[in-house]
């Protein structure tokens, strides 16, 4: 009940070697080709400014402040607000 290991030269379902290597050297293409894409992906995304990066500058401020800072500081006035200042 050992099974024979077909011939890999041999046409398989009427498919020729020549078909085989078309198609190969097709998906190596799309392969490239989304190589290429990924690289692009990558590199635009390393150019997203991180929180750390964003700056803004609050109203009667004379510096810029991070994503963090300017939280902190929204939270400051909040609880002003909430606690009747």
């Amino acid at each position: 009940m050992i099974d024979e290991t077909p011939n890999i030269t041999d046409p398989v379902s009427g498919v020729t070697g020549e078909q085989i290597g078309e198609a190969i050297k097709n998906i190596n293409e799309c392969l490239k080709l989304l190589g290429n894409r990924l690289k692009e992906v990558e590199t635009y995304i390393s150019e997203i400014p991180t929180p750390a990066k964003t700056y803004y500058k609050p109203k009667g401020y004379d510096d810029y402040m991070n994503l963090s800072g300017n939280f902190t500081e929204i939270y400051k006035r909040l609880d002003k607000i909430e606690n009747g200042m």
